[in-house]
């Protein structure tokens, strides 16, 4: 090579093996198709306490973040340990900067949840803890993922603020008028749509809303929006009428 004719390396041991050690490496790259994922770095340096030979970092193109994985070889690291010399090679991974990119990545795709949940269960009034549990269980037997918040009596935007926040795309509303008429409220969150539904066919219509909201995320059509604070609304509504 033209390593070995300029004899850079000359009366060095140490840098006569790297040389052969790194040609063993990119002639493996080679073989195996990936020399146009890796980038030879003369400035690269980690750890050198412990490292015995090759080094090397992972970074995803286009992140701006630094690298997300890096290691090497380390062969004399085991023995500091155990007393007997054991080669080894390896790498650690950066997760929380993997989290990142993601977070950043997903943070506006709806496909992507914090929570599985489907339906939060929602209530408007008093004493209707017992009411929400009986709806969360049916719907449980019918392999829909329902949860309600633990509060007794949780404030409404605080149960729509939570169901938002994990994009949970259904709420179920229950208020003492809907127990009487053996009713619920089921709105659709990423687009803002409410129906009355018969207790005895909750399930059911959750069915074939579910599945249309997952048709809906799947061509890229499902946006979750936050309501207007009223004071906002009002404002807006005001400056309009105005206007006209």
């Amino acid at each position: 090579s033209d390593v070995y004719k300029r004899q850079i390396f000359n009366g060095s041991e140490l840098g006569l093996q790297a040389i052969k050690e790194f040609e063993l490496l990119f002639t493996y790259l080679k073989n195996m198709d990936a020399l146009n994922n890796v980038s030879f770095d003369l400035s690269l340096a980690r750890g050198l306490d412990y490292y015995t030979g090759v080094i090397y970092e992972a970074v995803l193109i286009g992140a701006n973040i630094g690298s997300i994985a890096g290691g090497g070889r380390y062969d004399e690291l085991v023995g500091m340990f155990s007393g007997k010399q054991i080669p080894a090679v390896g790498a650690s991974i950066g997760i929380e900067r993997v989290f990142n990119i993601l977070e950043e990545k997903y943070k506006d795709d709806p496909s992507v949840r914090s929570s599985l949940t489907e339906v939060l269960v929602g209530s408007i009034g008093s004493n209707m803890v017992s009411h929400k549990f009986e709806i969360i269980q049916e719907l449980w037997k019918q392999n829909i993922k329902a949860e309600t918040l633990y509060n007794e009596n949780p404030k409404p935007q605080k149960q729509i603020s939570y169901a938002l926040d994990n994009l949970i795309p259904f709420m179920i509303w229950i208020g003492e008028d809907e127990i009487k008429q053996n009713k619920v409220k089921v709105k659709a969150l990423y687009k803002t749509e409410e129906n009355e539904v018969e207790r005895n066919n909750l399930a059911a219509y959750l069915k074939e809303q579910i599945s249309k909201y997952y048709d809906e995320v799947r061509a890229g059509k499902v946006e979750f929006k936050r309501p207007e604070p009223e004071k906002e609304k009002e404002e807006k509504e005001g400056k309009q009428n105005k206007k006209k």
